[in-house]
């Protein structure tokens, strides 16, 4: 039996059936329906809510807020983007090809989420196609080749990746930068001259489905310095196109106002650096320590704040044990520099965001490359304690990647669904009737996040039924209390006891980096709200008047807050009362219970 495995593992039809064997073990994946963004870009293209500065046409759709003030205005006003936004704030990608092919299913089958569902599963079954060519190019028609491509395509890390339609743009973005690194290495080794133009090719078509194909770059980079051969000079020269394409990216990238700006779900590397250094020296532990083991990495956005330094010297501590399992029995060859550096390095660029397993396809390939080599690799040369460390990281990689992935793949293409798909869907249920909402104004007194109220009132749009006429969010405060004052029959005031956006889940469309000021109005149709004092350390609001410009139980007004797993009518004090509200448990928000 295992001698057979071996021969299969081995043979020229391997890349072919492992690339099978992820279509089936992922097929699950075709029922998971919509999630989080797959709401937002079904409705643009709707005209009845098509917005100045929103998305420029089919190919824009991941436009969501660009340079321009007024869609932002306008967005506030409407309630789409909260009060509390900061004035520069931008999310805006360039991802044309990503655009073009959503544009395609909603325009033909906006309702057969199954069919887009089975395009993401087509691509991921071709990325494990590449996936398992490259392997075979590097390491030979070996058991070590065919190893690391059944784990790079059995991963549970890329459940997630799979099954949510707006990700495909990291499907598309892996797959030509997989094909750019395919053709650069044959036009390289076996002197193919077509892949000096491919490589470039496949690569500029990767940077126009997602930024995410920037992270090619780093094995292009490792494969200079492992596997080119010449000098330093010849080997710079060879990289030079991929280089040309990346600056003209860039470039093009920042003419036409894409990029990320004052949120916190992304940080430039290039406005904000020392924003952008930090940020990698807390993810890439906690990215690199999801590659290697089971722990997802989605978990570290509710990591508290007072426990991250805590946090991350455990995952420095865990990552430090993989990597010296690596060290002590990894054959010290070309290949295994290749893959160490192009996973390390393919890191960097997902650093900019949440940690997320999602981000772990590039890194992925390397990372399984490592991780066959050590299961591999002879340990006869090796002393006794080197031996017995890679006999025991062996043994952990081949319990984690051979035998529980597979198995968690489908639990969590579920769960995440379920988590995610399942908060929109119970935000949606327990919103008022259309009839009550239709034409008025929502006001949200605390939510789990930003966009839960926005994305429930979607969903019922998508059904048929009308829309409030503005949504007014007033926080979302996951720790300690809400306290609410009623001032006067028109004002209510809100005290956060540990202050406003002081988790991530309020922090995307403004953080720390964006202080407000005592004093500071943001004035929106029908309700101005003013910061009437700091946190102690004078980096968040603490206390925010909203004066509404009608009696807050005008029939006009409608009041909810979340309550457990779902919102609740909120019911207003007197003028001069006082309500006392709980954080909400964002575990229980989540996961529904």
């Amino acid at each position: 039996m295992i001698d057979r495995l071996r021969r299969l593992l081995s043979s020229r039809h391997a890349p072919l059936v492992v690339a099978l064997l992820a279509a089936v073990l992922f097929a699950p994946t075709l029922g998971t329906g919509y999630m989080m963004d797959d709401y937002i870009h079904r409705i643009s293209f709707d005209p009845e809510l098509r917005a100045q500065g929103g998305p420029w046409g089919d190919w824009d759709i991941f436009r969501f807020q660009d340079a321009d003030r007024g869609h932002l205005h306008q967005s506030m006003d409407r309630g789409t983007t909260p009060w509390w936004t900061a004035p520069d704030f931008r999310l805006a990608f360039l991802r044309p090809i990503a655009s073009l092919n959503h544009a395609l299913d909603y325009r033909l089958w906006p309702d057969a989420s199954v069919v887009m569902h089975a395009e993401n599963l087509a691509l991921y079954a071709i990325l494990a196609l590449l996936a398992a060519a490259i392997y075979r190019r590097s390491l030979g028609a070996t058991v070590c080749a065919g190893l690391a491509a059944l784990m790079f395509a059995l991963d549970d890390a890329h459940a997630f990746t799979v099954a949510w339609i707006a990700n495909r743009n990291a499907l598309w973005a892996a797959v030509f930068g997989f094909a750019a690194l395919l053709a650069h290495d044959r036009w390289r080794r076996d002197g193919w001259t077509p892949g000096a133009v491919l490589g470039p090719a496949a690569y500029a078509l990767g940077m126009l489905s997602a930024e995410a194909a920037a992270a090619t770059l780093a094995y292009l980079f490792a494969h200079a310095v492992w596997i080119e051969r010449g000098t330093l000079l010849s080997r710079a020269r060879v990289l030079l196109p991929y280089a040309a394409i990346a600056i003209v990216w860039a470039i093009a990238y920042r003419a036409l106002g894409y990029g990320a700006a004052a949120g916190g779900l992304y940080v430039d590397p290039v406005h904000e650096p020392t924003a952008y250094i930090a940020a990698v020296g807390e993810r890439l532990p906690v990215l690199l320590l999801a590659q290697f083991t089971l722990v997802t990495s989605s978990l570290w956005i509710f990591v508290p704040d007072q426990h991250i330094a805590a946090a991350v010297a455990v995952v420095v501590v865990l990552v430090g044990l993989v990597a010296a399992a690596l060290w002590a029995g990894v054959p010290r060859a070309r290949m295994s520099g290749f893959f160490a550096t192009g996973a390390v390095l393919s890191l960097l660029p997902a650093c900019a965001t949440w940690p997320n397993d999602r981000l772990l396809l590039f890194s992925s390939l390397g990372a399984f490359g490592l991780i066959a080599s050590l299961i591999t690799a002879p340990r006869e040369g090796l002393g006794r304690g080197a031996r017995r460390l890679a006999r025991g990281g062996a043994a952990a990689m081949i319990a984690f990647h051979l035998v529980l992935a597979p198995l968690l793949v489908v639990p969590r293409s579920l769960s995440n669904a379920r988590m995610l798909d399942g908060l929109v869907r119970r935000a949606a249920a327990s919103l008022p009737p259309a009839a009550e909402m239709a034409d008025r104004t929502l006001v949200v007194v605390n939510a789990p996040d930003t966009i839960a109220a926005g994305l429930g009132v979607t969903t019922r749009f998508i059904l048929g039924e009308r829309m409030p006429a503005t949504i007014r969010q007033l926080a979302v405060t996951s720790l300690g209390t809400m306290h609410l004052l009623r001032s006067d029959e028109r004002t209510l005031v809100v005290t956060l006891s540990e202050g406003f956006f002081h988790n991530s889940m309020s922090t995307i469309h403004r953080t720390a980096r964006s202080p407000m000021r005592a004093g500071e109005r943001v004035e929106l149709a029908g309700m101005t709200a003013t910061v009437l004092s700091l946190t102690p350390d004078g980096r968040r609001p603490l206390r925010v008047e909203f004066r509404f410009d009608r009696p807050l139980d005008d029939p006009g007004f409608v009041w909810v807050t979340w309550v457990d797993t779902r919102f609740e009518r909120f019911e207003l004090p007197p003028v001069g009362g006082e309500r006392v509200l709980q954080a909400i448990d964002l575990q229980k928000a989540f996961t529904g219970g």
